[in-house]
């Protein structure tokens, strides 16, 4: 019996074959392909897939998933004793983004279907694709998971001396501090391995510990520690109506930054005076005529302004990070109506912004 140079028959091999073409799970059926030539507007397959995988080709061609649960149907075509993915294959480029050199893994999943993982050129898998889809809306249904676990900081240092400020609990006023003889606690430095623990606790967690309600003001994480002081100033500059409800923000980077930045709302507020749905909020400036259209998108984990809307109001009205935003929402309007007062320190005191 003829063997290779490692002792195997040739029928050995042949059976080998066999049984992982016509016997194996279709899962161990994989192959890759490197995006190079003219891959935007076909790729060929393997000649070993093509030549042993035709019982499992639809008429209609593959099933391709992406990294982001979309699929995208690619049909096949003969050239030159070759075969390629050609028609819905441009589309699948186009919407993934693919680079020359990035590399496509394919592994079946079923008759006629592959899961595709996409690398780029230093082997690292593609983040972008697991957002990918036929519509360019997929981003917005990620909205929830990503940003919500990152448009809100823990934890906010003293313009003063940098240390952190211990919160005081208003008492029959929002603006007083708490009579309580309870000791207050040293502040903690940032460099603590302690202080810094404490600021990765679970962010549902952390908000039901630091997000304070009285009457109907309440503060976001780092406006929740704002000091008695603090709040007196920027309560006795900005006119509040009685009994309107307020939410506090300490504006971030992620407020302000970028075409996709985000403002969150506190929780209870938006159970308390907001709808259990996504609509739209007009915003208003103190002493201005201008208005503001901005979408407030509701979510499992995640509720505020977000998108070009909020953005644009960014823009008009120059916020930056580090500024207190007080968001007043308007008793008696038509719709839902917000006035915003915009303050920011100056020499260790808050001035209310025009």
């Amino acid at each position: 019996m003829v063997g290779d140079e490692k002792g195997r028959c040739v029928k050995c091999r042949e059976w080998q074959e066999h049984y992982f073409w016509e016997h194996m799970d279709l899962s161990n059926i994989r192959f890759f392909k490197l995006m190079i030539g003219d891959f935007q507007h076909r790729v060929s397959i393997p000649e070993k897939i093509a030549n042993n995988f035709t019982r499992l080709i639809a008429e209609e061609g593959f099933t391709l998933k992406s990294p982001s649960g979309e699929t995208w149907r690619v049909a096949t075509a003969k050239i030159a004793d070759e075969l390629f993915f050609v028609s819905g294959w441009e589309e699948f480029v186009k919407d993934h983004e693919l680079q020359e050199n990035d590399l496509l893994l394919f592994e079946c999943s079923g008759i006629g279907c592959f899961d595709v993982l996409i690398f780029d050129s230093s082997g690292s898998e593609k983040a972008s694709c697991f957002f990918a889809d036929k519509k360019g809306t997929n981003m917005r249904r990620h909205f929830d998971n990503i940003m919500g676990q990152q448009a809100e900081g823990h934890c906010l240092l003293s313009d003063s001396n940098n240390a952190i400020v211990p919160l005081l609990q208003p008492v029959g006023s929002p603006h007083k501090a708490s009579t309580s003889k309870k000791p207050i606690k040293e502040a903690e430095s940032p460099n603590n391995s302690d202080y810094q623990d404490k600021c990765a606790v679970d962010d549902e967690e952390e908000e039901s510990e630091n997000e304070h309600t009285y009457s109907n003001y309440s503060y976001s994480r780092l406006a929740s520690h704002l000091t008695a002081d603090e709040r007196e100033q920027i309560f006795g500059l900005a006119s509040i109506q009685p009994r309107n409800p307020v939410f506090v923000v300490v504006l971030q980077k992620s407020h302000v930054r970028g075409a996709k930045n985000i403002l969150i709302i506190p929780s209870k507020f938006a159970a308390e005076h907001l709808e259990g749905k996504s609509h739209e909020v007009l915003l208003l400036r103190p002493n201005s005529k201008e208005q503001w259209h901005v979408k407030y998108y509701h979510a499992s984990l995640t509720r505020g302004f977000n998108g070009g809307r909020w953005a644009k109001f960014v823009r008009d009205n120059s916020l930056c990070e580090g500024y207190v935003c007080i968001f007043e929402l308007m008793r008696g309007a038509r719709k839902v109506t917000m006035t915003v007062h915009v303050l920011r320190k100056v020499d260790d005191r808050f001035v209310l912004l025009g």
